[in-house]
């Protein structure tokens, strides 16, 4: 009896041994203001997954890790290593547009750790007024719009044109662009057949809500 409890104990210690152990890799970034090349604290960091289970493919991303940025815009994840086909990361943070960046899995599964850094870019806003307040007749007609704007969301200021006709036109439009950039405006005004161009640039600031008016 002693003998075959002696001979249990091994068996089991010999299946115990040959547990595969789990491989866990770091994953060390830093985020900053892309604008000032500040370290931005208190970002949501989402690092998500497309994972291989069973030999089935999974085509949909499966959330696997968060993180919040300390004060000094670093984060970390100790990831068990796994079957995966690819990675994706989100970043998220107030007044900032978000981030989804994905990565190939030998890129984030270096020996030596991944140590990836993300650029944020500083949300600010313009308010746009535009009104006829020295109306001629119902021909009267303004075309107006931004230049060169980089547009990175559906309510984010664009390039297209707006037009306006009538004696009384009048519109108000908000939309969201980058903090600490020059945005510039060009508006065409056509009255008694006669045909006026203006530009101008806004600076948008430090997350702030610029207020610009046109009348003509």
């Amino acid at each position: 009896m002693k003998k075959i409890s002696i001979i249990a104990i091994i068996l089991l210690i010999s299946i115990l041994g040959c547990k595969k152990e789990t491989s866990v890799f770091e994953i060390k970034g830093t985020v900053l203001n892309k604008q000032l090349q500040e370290k931005i604290g208190g970002v949501k960091v989402y690092l998500d997954a497309k994972k291989i289970e069973g030999g089935v493919y999974n085509n949909s991303f499966t959330n696997v890790a968060s993180a919040t940025t300390t004060s000094s815009g670093s984060f970390k994840f100790d990831i068990e290593e796994g079957q995966v086909s690819e990675y994706r990361f989100r970043l998220v943070n107030n007044g900032y547009f978000g981030i989804e960046q994905v990565t190939a899995v030998d890129i984030v599964h270096q020996d030596d750790g991944y140590s990836p850094v993300f650029e944020m870019i500083q949300e600010s806003f313009i308010e746009l007024n535009v009104k006829n307040t020295m109306p001629y007749d119902t021909e009267d007609e303004i075309r107006y719009r931004f230049i060169d704007v980089e547009t990175k969301e559906k309510d984010c200021c664009n390039n297209d044109p707006i037009s306006g006709i009538g004696y009384d036109y009048e519109a108000h439009h908000t939309c969201s662009v980058r903090s600490h950039a020059w945005i510039n405006l060009t508006w065409t005004i056509t009255k008694r057949g006669n045909q006026s161009i203006l530009y101008d640039s806004l600076y948008t600031g430090d997350g702030l809500t610029v207020i610009y008016d046109i009348n003509y």
